[in-house]
């Protein structure tokens, strides 16, 4: 599968409401890695989202409608960086993996990376989806930034043209 890189995901209000929602208001909890299996993987947030919750229910059927693929959702959630808090390469469980990149940052920082690919910087509201089985990683951002991502881990069920 071929990264896939959409711009502009979401209208302002819901990019906005978003950013304010999962900075401030949606619990985050420290203790999360990239990879557990690496010793010296470095500790960020994370949070579980219930797919059930209805706006978590329309960002995914969004998703599906933006990529015309029928996905089965295996889970939702949104990691938290702060600086000195980068992930390391890891893969994912399912087929596709698509990142919604929730908050702003100065200089894009905290890029994104896929081995064998060029680093994809973070801007808000930027949406990239790829092959789950890919090594990747998020890059931890400057000094008295956050970094947030929405993540989810899908199947593919079907193409809908």
């Amino acid at each position: 599968m071929k990264t896939i890189i959409i711009d502009n995901w979401l209208n302002k209000n819901l990019v906005d409401y978003l950013e304010e929602y999962f900075l401030y208001k949606f619990p985050h909890y420290y203790g999360h890695k990239s990879n557990d299996e690496d010793p010296d993987d470095l500790v960020f947030y994370n949070s579980n989202l219930n797919p059930q919750d209805a706006l978590n229910n329309y960002l995914f059927y969004k998703l599906q409608k933006t990529l015309k693929m029928k996905l089965k959702l295996n889970r939702m959630d949104i990691n938290i960086q702060h600086p000195g808090m980068p992930g390391s390469f890891h893969a994912d469980d399912g087929m596709m993996t698509c990142l919604y990149m929730v908050t702003k940052t100065l200089n894009n920082k905290g890029s994104f990376e896929i081995k064998n690919e060029p680093p994809v910087d973070f801007i808000q509201n930027r949406l990239i989806a790829f092959d789950a089985s890919k090594e990747h990683r998020g890059n931890a951002p400057d000094k008295g930034e956050v970094r947030i991502t929405l993540a989810f881990k899908t199947n593919f069920y079907k193409v809908i043209l």
